[in-house]
């Protein structure tokens, strides 16, 4: 199986949950491409998964995460392919009032945004997300992210949804 890992980074955590899915797919003995959102997307006629993540800011990923995903089909993104998405966010306020006054710029995320424009473009849109936490603002992230990554992607591989 071939894959491409689209993302989109700020600060270098969206950067490493890409990483961790391309390594969990390499040690599955697949092959997995990781290129950020602004360099010009390579022909997709010969992949068949790509996952598309990005920070969650301002409860939003930003326009060119988005712009890839508008940009799959035309790139060769064959009928019946996945794609699937991730996202980064945080830091999660650990008082749940302040949880609750702020569940607006968290909630669906980047991830949600990017999932539903993917089905609105129509997609094969794998229908679990990978969301990592970050511990601040400008990270790092969570000390789970990369387990939930490679969990992610052993689901994709093995699960009733698989590629």
């Amino acid at each position: 199986m071939k894959a491409l890992i689209l993302y989109r980074s700020f600060y270098g955590n969206t950067k490493q949950v890409a990483e961790a899915i391309a390594g969990e797919l390499r040690a599955a003995g697949h092959e997995a491409a990781v290129r950020d959102v602004r360099e010009r997307l390579p022909a997709l006629q010969d992949t068949d998964v790509v996952f598309v993540g990005a920070p969650t800011r301002m409860a939003r990923p930003g326009l060119r995460a988005l712009g890839a995903i508008r940009k799959l089909k035309r790139a060769g993104l064959e009928a019946g392919k996945t794609v699937a998405v991730f996202d980064t966010y945080g830091p999660v306020p650990a008082d749940p009032e302040e949880l609750e006054k702020n569940r607006k710029w968290l909630y669906p995320g980047a991830a949600g945004v990017l999932q539903q424009a993917a089905q609105n473009r129509g997609l094969k849109v794998h229908p679990e997300v990978l969301r990592c936490e970050v511990k601040a603002m400008k990270g790092p992230l969570a000390d789970q992210a990369p387990a939930q990554a490679a969990e992610f992607v052993r689901g994709l591989l093995a699960g009733p949804n698989r590629v």
